[in-house]
């Protein structure tokens, strides 16, 4: 008898089995749907951290090409300011009748009145 009573399950713990059951599988389903939230939040967050760096670098890139190509035109700034002012200083120079008379000799070989120029080959 004593082995009827071992074997004898009263039909309530089969309702608490299947509710302990029940709610092993409640919570594995929650873990379930908790990874997946997790692991669509993770490859939300990397995606844009991914996006936000190649931004960053585009960004950081273009910026030093900027700061080179400023450099290289403030160079070139400086020297068109300097041949300006020769520019200038040239004109105020052709403004003068002697000057011009000394570039025509040099250049063209105009002569004054009773000159004689005798052109040497070099």
């Amino acid at each position: 008898m004593r082995e009827l009573r071992k074997s004898y399950i009263p039909s309530g713990q089969y309702d608490r089995n299947d509710q302990n059951q029940h709610t092993i599988q409640s919570g594995q389903d929650r873990n379930k749907r908790l990874v997946r939230r997790l692991a669509v939040f993770l490859v939300f967050t990397l995606t844009i951290v991914v996006s936000l760096n190649v931004t960053f670098y585009k960004q950081e890139a273009e910026i030093t090409a900027k700061k080179h190509e400023r450099m290289k035109l403030q160079k070139e700034l400086t020297s068109l300011k300097t041949d300006e002012q020769k520019l200038k200083d040239e004109i105020k120079k052709l403004n003068d009748d002697d000057y011009i008379a000394k570039i025509a000799r040099r250049d063209y070989f105009f002569s004054k009145p009773g000159e004689i120029i005798f052109p040497i080959s070099k």
